[in-house]
């Protein structure tokens, strides 16, 4: 009996082990930039946060009382350990360059996606986030949600012409900062049926009032922090290069969060259904 009995008994031990081993990661989590700390609040485990970067401004009942640790590309190690984690999110382009390795040197079990600026990469992050954090189901749940509110309703036809979009991302003393080509702004806008208003353009670059004018936005996409820079809407429906375009004559503005806009955070569906809605109607 003891023969056929032992395989049981070990499996049982392993499984508890396994259990055990699982349980002993992410209950102390540093989040290190403002996208993932809401994916992870998003996917249930906001309470199991203990430190995160300066990006990580949202939800504010999650991380307002959280030390801060680094920015979302540097991180100071040294108050890092101080909050004791057992579990580490961040991007794989985090420096200083050996800091991965050195944390999981410490037995800390980091959790790395890449900064990629795509839905489908998206998809991706939230994934290896929930799988790697024990959640699973719940980034499944995460990312059927999302795709829910990319989907084009069923019972209307896709625009057979597209408007086009500005994104503003901040408004200084000098040109409008734009989101041109290969940047999450684009990507949003692409996924709401919009092109892209700033041709030409790699990545977040000044625009001139000239090329501005040219632009000719259908909608403009501004961040709320840069709108408020610009005083308002009255300050921006007052920018020489942006007051006669189609944008501002019909007031189709739309005032968004960063972290969907700029780091593809867990609110990119409702983001991108807000904007169709604006743009089309449906």
């Amino acid at each position: 009996m003891l023969r056929f009995a032992l395989p049981a008994v070990l499996s049982a031990f392993l499984f508890l082990a396994s259990g055990n081993a699982a349980s002993a990661c992410c209950q102390r989590i540093v989040s290190l930039s403002g996208s993932l700390t809401e994916t992870i609040a998003t996917i249930g485990l906001g309470d199991k946060l203990v430190g995160v970067d300066r990006s990580s401004l949202r939800p504010r009942d999650v991380v307002g009382h959280l030390p801060r640790v680094g920015s979302p590309r540097a991180v100071s190690m040294e108050s890092l350990l101080a909050v004791n984690p057992d579990t580490v999110v961040a991007y794989d382009d985090l420096e200083p360059k050996n800091a991965i390795e050195h944390l999981k040197s410490l037995n800390i079990h980091v959790v790395t996606v890449p900064r990629l600026r795509t839905i489908e990469s998206a998809r991706d992050k939230f994934m290896t986030i929930a799988t790697g954090l024990g959640a699973k189901s719940a980034g499944e749940k995460l990312v059927a949600n999302i795709d829910a509110d990319l989907a084009w309703p069923a019972n209307k036809q896709p625009p057979k012409q597209r408007i086009h979009g500005l994104f503003i991302q901040t408004m200084g003393n000098g040109p409008l900062m734009v989101a041109g080509q290969d940047t999450s702004a684009e990507a949003l806008m692409t996924a709401a049926h919009l092109d892209n208003a700033v041709q030409g353009v790699s990545k977040y670059k000044p625009l001139n009032i000239e090329a501005a004018a040219t632009a000719e936005p259908d909608i403009i996409i501004i961040l709320s922090r840069a709108l408020e820079r610009m005083g308002g809407l009255d300050g921006l429906k007052e920018l020489p290069s942006l007051k006669y375009s189609p944008a501002v004559l019909n007031n189709k503005i739309l005032v968004v969060d960063s972290a969907a806009f700029l780091g593809l955070g867990p609110t990119l569906g409702k983001e991108v259904r807000r904007l169709r809605e604006l743009a089309y109607g449906q």
